[in-house]
């Protein structure tokens, strides 16, 4: 299982698939998720790329530290720098979904040389704005409600919670393994980021690299990528139909196809901006 250990002692896990003299892509999962769930794409992207997936901090078989003052969104962004810096990869496509795509936007405006493409999928570029809609707004007030669960009877209780609202019971234990996996530190620290995060969107007209943006139709966070392409009007926008939060895991082949003919289409400098509907 590679293993980094970080300058602040922390663990970070990850996995490589493909040559390791490819052009790199590396995937952010989403929060309480880890690197598995891009098992399926990494594997398929390996044939033309060097992929790396990493368990950010407080997920999967990474370190939780104890200290929630070190979890920050800037302590997010220097573990993945630092990791790359490991693997000697100075240029990658960067790929982020929901909260990986928060650390994602954190690594582009503070080392943007280092991306040669940026992929957002089911993220937001800061916590709160006036520009979100009232959708969103209440989907934060969830987490935050979850939140408070963890903080008074741990994360396995969340799990039971939240499973319980899930018909199907295979996915309902797969919800409950999910929670209860995670330490009560990384899930409250990683939680806090999401909330104290900086505020980014000032600065999304600044980057210049290819970007490329995904959104599922009824993805309560659908409002943010919207705000994302105003401006970026330079990106690349699709929309998946009948799809909520997370297309990559409920869309995969789709998502797979547009992300490998953006990827494409970079490397051949085509055309990027517009919108799609999948």
């Amino acid at each position: 299982m590679p293993e980094l250990t970080l300058d602040d002692a922390a663990i970070l896990h990850y996995e490589e698939w493909g040559d390791t003299e490819a052009p790199a892509v590396v995937l952010l999962h989403g929060f309480t998720s880890d690197l598995r769930m891009w098992k399926a794409h990494a594997e398929a992207l390996s044939e033309e790329y060097r992929v790396i997936a990493v368990d950010l901090r407080g997920h999967g078989a990474s370190g939780a530290p104890e200290d929630l003052d070190t979890y920050t969104m800037e302590r997010y962004a220097e573990d993945v720098r630092q990791l790359l810096a490991a693997l000697g990869v100075d240029l990658c496509a960067l790929v982020g979904c929901s909260f990986g795509g928060m650390v994602a936007l954190q690594v582009a405006v503070t080392w943007p040389d280092m991306i040669a493409a940026l992929v957002l999928t089911d993220t937001s570029p800061a916590y709160a704005s006036e520009r979100y809609d009232e959708e969103f707004r209440r989907r934060e007030a969830r987490i935050t409600e979850q939140e408070r669960i963890v903080e008074q009877f741990g994360t396995a209780e969340l799990g039971k919670r939240v499973a319980a609202t899930v018909k199907d019971t295979f996915l309902a234990d797969a919800l409950r393994r999910r929670y209860s996996s995670m330490t009560r530190a990384g899930y409250l620290g990683s939680a806090r980021v999401r909330r104290e995060r900086p505020d980014l969107i000032g600065r999304l007209a600044g980057l210049t690299m290819p970007t490329l943006i995904c959104t599922g139709d009824s993805d309560p966070v659908r409002s943010a990528a919207d705000v994302m392409l105003l401006e970026m009007p330079g990106a690349r926008f699709v929309l998946f139909k009948e799809c909520g939060h997370g297309v990559p895991s409920l869309r995969p082949e789709a998502f797979l196809q547009v992300l490998t003919g953006f990827l494409h289409d970079v490397e051949d400098g085509r055309p990027l901006a517009g919108t799609v509907s999948v």
